[in-house]
């Protein structure tokens, strides 16, 4: 008796210098709702496997090797990058192009597909299930909860992070509740201690980037009640903005880099506010741009 031969994976991911974190491609791919397989090298593939239904491809190396599938293989291949002019000399070989930007421009563009933002694994659905997986751990803290993101970028001042914290002490003593800090990679001791300190008599828990357990970000922004984001850090605002829930920046965004951009453009939408002591909800949107790219690629290529 031979083995039955193995059933083709409906979608392949290729990524340039990837190795072991998630690009984009991988984010995509993730939200297809089907079965996919990570290649780092293509010349094995030839008479081994079946053929994909699809090729994902992110950076110039990987786009190279999906072009040479296409070739081979007939397999449609879907590249993404987040520089226009790329994109639209993409749009000339491959099937289609994801281009992400800091602003999604009117103007259309055969075979692109703009979207805001760089492409993440985080959506509202992986929000719902972090909820449930930190809602017993979580459930001894009063509401509202306040998840709190500080990152670097927006500045080393001692004097700015305390001041920043005793702002949120004071909104705590008005409506009560609780705080949730994650700080992140880089953010300077004398700082985050800072924060800490200004935070004075709240009701908090302060996860800091180096601690033996994995970073809580997601699971106190699930189970929390509206989240802020101090710093610049473009993936940090991405997923915060996936969430449902009242997004608040703690500083007036700069005048250049993506963050700033990125954060200019969800405050004009109405999808994020500045922080001013209160913490009240209005009708927004969760960002799931990857979600969006998602249902176009199955529609595109019947997934």
């Amino acid at each position: 008796m031979t083995d039955a031969p193995s059933p083709p994976v409906p979608v392949w991911v290729i990524e340039s210098a990837q190795p072991g974190g998630c690009g984009p491609a991988h984010a995509l791919a993730g939200r297809l709702g089907c079965s996919f397989r990570r290649l780092r090298e293509t010349a094995f593939v030839e008479g081994e496997s079946p053929t994909p239904g699809l090729v994902l491809t992110a950076g110039f190396s990987a786009g190279m090797a999906g072009l040479s599938l296409h070739r081979k293989l007939k397999v449609p291949v879907v590249h993404c990058c987040g520089i226009r002019s790329v994109a639209l000399a993409g749009s000339r070989v491959f099937d289609e192009v994801i281009l992400s930007g800091w602003h999604v421009s009117k103007r259309k563009s055969r075979r692109v597909f703009p979207v805001l933002g760089p492409l993440s694994v985080v959506s509202p659905a992986l929000y719902e299930r972090a909820e449930r997986l930190w809602r017993e751990r979580l459930e001894h803290l009063p509401r509202p909860r306040i998840a709190v993101w500080l990152e670097t970028g927006w500045s080393d001042s001692v004097a700015d992070a305390m001041l920043a914290a005793r702002q949120i002490e004071l909104s705590m003593r008005l409506f009560g509740g609780s705080v949730m800090v994650t700080i992140g990679e880089g953010v300077l001791t004398a700082f985050a201690n800072a924060f800490a300190e200004g935070l004075g008599s709240c009701i908090k828990l302060v996860w800091r980037h180096g601690e033996p357990d994995d970073n809580p970000g997601l699971g106190f922004t699930a189970c929390a009640d509206a989240v802020i984001i101090y710093g610049t850090r473009v993936s940090v605002l991405v997923e915060a903005a996936a969430s449902v829930l009242p997004l608040f920046l703690g500083h007036v965004p700069g005048r250049f880099g993506g963050y700033n951009s990125l954060a200019r453009v969800l405050l004009e939408r109405g999808n994020a506010r500045i922080f001013d002591s209160d913490f009240s909800p209005w009708p927004r949107e969760a960002l799931d741009e990857t979600g969006r790219a998602a249902a176009f690629i199955r529609q595109r290529f019947g997934l």
